[in-house]
Formats: C-alpha cells, sequence, structure tokens
C-alpha cells in the first residue's frame, strides 16, 4: 500500500544517514530522535512492530558511545518542550499526542527533570474544556506513567512531588458528575489514573492530609456512578486512601461520614464490587480508636452491625465469608454489643455457620 511504502521510505532515508554520516549525526541528534519516536507510532498505528525503528535508536545511541536511557536522558528535554510549545491546540487527531505518549513511555524512568513540561502537558490537555477522548487517551497515559515507573528512578521521585497537583488539577476536576454516556467514561479513566497514583505509593500522608477533604467527597460521590467499572475502582481507591490516611487523618467523625455509602454498595448489582467493598469497611472498623466511645456512637455501631448482619446471610457464599471477615474485625470494637445483634438475627439465617463463629470469637470479649 501507500502507507506501507511512505513508511519504508522513511525509514530507509533515516537508516542511511546514520549508516553513511555515523558520528557526524550527533549535531542532529534531536531531529533523528524526534523522527525516529513519530516513525515508532505510524508503525504501531497501522499494527506493526517498531523493531526496526528500535534498532535505529540503539544504533543513534551506539554511535555516540552511550546507551538508550542516556540517549534520551540526554535529549527528551528538548523533545517535550517542543512538544509543549503547541500541545494547548491538540486534539484526539493530533499526531503529536501519540508521539508525547510514545517519548513519556520510552524516556519517563530516566528522565525526572522533564516532569514539570509533563504534568503542564497532562493538566492542560485534560481540562474538561478538552476533547474527550483526548481527555481519555491522556488518562490511560498517566496510569501507564504511574504504573510503569520504576519507585527508584528519578522521575518517580519527581512525579511525587507533583502527586498532589495531579489529584487536584488533573484528576478530581474529572471526577465531577456531568451528564452522558462519554462524561462518565472519563470519569472512569480518571478515577483509574487515580488507582495507580494511589498504588504507585506516590502519594505521602501528607500530601494525603492536602487533598483528603475534597478528594473523600469525590470519592463517595462516585460510589454512585452508574459505570460499574467507575465504581469499583472508586470503591478500591476509597480503601487504599483509608489505608495511607490512617488513624492521623481519619478519627472517628470522617469516619462516620464515610460509612453509609460504603454500606449501600452492600447491594450492588455487582458481586465483585461487594466483595471489595467489604475489603473497604475492614479497613474503615480497623481504623476505629482504641478509645472509640461506644456509647456515644451507638447508633452508628447499630447502623453498621444490623447491615452487615443482613448480608452474611447472602445467597452467595463469597459474600457470606466476606462480610463475615468485616464483622470479624468490626466485632473488636464492641464484641458484646455484636453478639446481641446476631443472637437476635440467628434463627432467621438460612445457616447459622457464619453466626456460630461470631459468637465463638466475641462471647468470652469483654
Amino acid at each position: 500500500s501507500k502507507q506501507w511504502y511512505q513508511r519504508r521510505v522513511r525509514g530507509d532515508v533515516v537508516q542511511s544517514l546514520l549508516t553513511v554520516l555515523g558520528p557526524e549525526v550527533a549535531p542532529y541528534t534531536d531531529q533523528l530522535l524526534f523522527l525516529l519516536l513519530r516513525l515508532c507510532t505510524v508503525y504501531q498505528r497501522a499494527g506493526e512492530s517498531p523493531a526496526r525503528v528500535d534498532r535505529m535508536i540503539e544504533q543513534l545511541a551506539t554511535i555516540q558511545e552511550v546507551t538508550v536511557p542516556v540517549l534520551y536522558e540526554r535529549h527528551a528535554g528538548s523533545l517535550v518542550e517542543q512538544l509543549a510549545a503547541q500541545h494547548h491546540d491538540w486534539t484526539r487527531h493530533s499526531p503529536d499526542q501519540n508521539l508525547f505518549g510514545e517519548l513519556l513511555l520510552r524516556s519517563g524512568p530516566t528522565c525526572g527533570e522533564i516532569m514539570p513540561a509533563v504534568f503542564r502537558i497532562f493538566r492542560d490537555c485534560t481540562t474538561t474544556e478538552k476533547d474527550p477522548e483526548l481527555r481519555m487517551t491522556m488518562f490511560s497515559l498517566l496510569g501507564r506513567l504511574l504504573r510503569e515507573t520504576p519507585v527508584t528512578s528519578e522521575a518517580s521521585k519527581q512525579l511525587s512531588l507533583f502527586s498532589v497537583s495531579i489529584i487536584t488539577e488533573i484528576v478530581t476536576p474529572n471526577l465531577e458528575w456531568r451528564a452522558g454516556r462519554t462524561a462518565g467514561t472519563v470519569r472512569c479513566a480518571a478515577i483509574s489514573a487515580l488507582w495507580a497514583l494511589l498504588k504507585s505509593d506516590l502519594l505521602s500522608r501528607d500530601g494525603l492530609k492536602q487533598v483528603q477533604e475534597k478528594l473523600v467527597i469525590q470519592l463517595i460521590s462516585n460510589l454512585d456512578d452508574d459505570n460499574c467499572a467507575t465504581r469499583l475502582v472508586c470503591c478500591n481507591c476509597f480503601n487504599l486512601v483509608l489505608k495511607k490516611g490512617g488513624r492521623e487523618c481519619f478519627g472517628p467523625e470522617e469516619l462516620h461520614r464515610t460509612y453509609g455509602e460504603l454500606l449501600k454498595r452492600l447491594d450492588d448489582s455487582s458481586d465483585e464490587l461487594r466483595v471489595a467493598v467489604t475489603g473497604a469497611l475492614t479497613t474503615f472498623f480497623s481504623l476505629l480508636p482504641p478509645d472509640y466511645h461506644r456509647d456515644l456512637y451507638k447508633a452508628h455501631l447499630q447502623a453498621l452491625y444490623r447491615t452487615l448482619l443482613i448480608h452474611m446471610d447472602d445467597p452467595n457464599q463469597a459474600i457470606q465469608e466476606a462480610v463475615y471477615g468485616v464483622l470479624c474485625e468490626g466485632g473488636k470494637v464492641w464484641p458484646a454489643y455484636l453478639c446481641e445483634h446476631v443472637e437476635t438475627v440467628k434463627h432467621k439465617h438460612r445457616s447459622s455457620l457464619y453466626c456460630d463463629k461470631l459468637l465463638a470469637k466475641f462471647r468470652d470479649s469483654s
């Protein structure tokens, strides 16, 4: 085809330059690397392997007596600045956004100094006024970068410095509810990028404190999203936020504002999500302090115990087991009070197995 021929000719031209000129190509490394990365995206869009391009990049590095990572480290800064100069005009059809992704994934782990420019591109290309498909592409790329950047790299350290800004300026604006299926897909992409950030452990506890209030509100809101995948990832994010924040960030009052929506999700249509919710509820109970005022907060424990015991009688064995695990943690808060509730509902359950196990575990506790 014509496109195949054009790809072949471009590759032949670069290969000839590298072979004939050798070390004399050094002053033109920026241009050649830029061209090779663009050629790589062309191959990938055509469904072809970029192996030939990879070999030419290796040859370019060898000519200059450096490794490929060092080649990127030396030149990624000028390349990303060239892209940043025109990124405001990008749409989903812009070839430069594909080139940005290729450059970032290849050089990200070695190039911490490009992160300020990279952040600006991500921020400006994910504003709510931008093309939804461009935003989804950017969130997918951000997620890959967060997952694939080694935690010991300089790039990872730089990403950590931007973690709060990634949440406040990139993720949370796109988590706000907007009508339409496309808007829902963007929310799912944004929450997936947040999941990658939280899993990467780049966000410190001090950083979480800065974003906690608004982030928790957004997570609670998105637990009720129409998209099941969004609800599931949101629940997992919520669990990680609770774990990362710990008692230092989440006192009883903050925790009390979270469990209502979690309990609602135990009625979700997705069993996978229901099991995920039990993980978040287990974390919730584990964060209640040793001096938790049980009498003062009795109504909260009553709502939790009653609802959980209803779901421990679920037809699905996996749900029963998962809810039993939550109550094993929750029962530590007030063992005698849980036992009262278990005794009240035990005869109504299709099987007394888990009720008996709870009673055996907590009956003799104070």
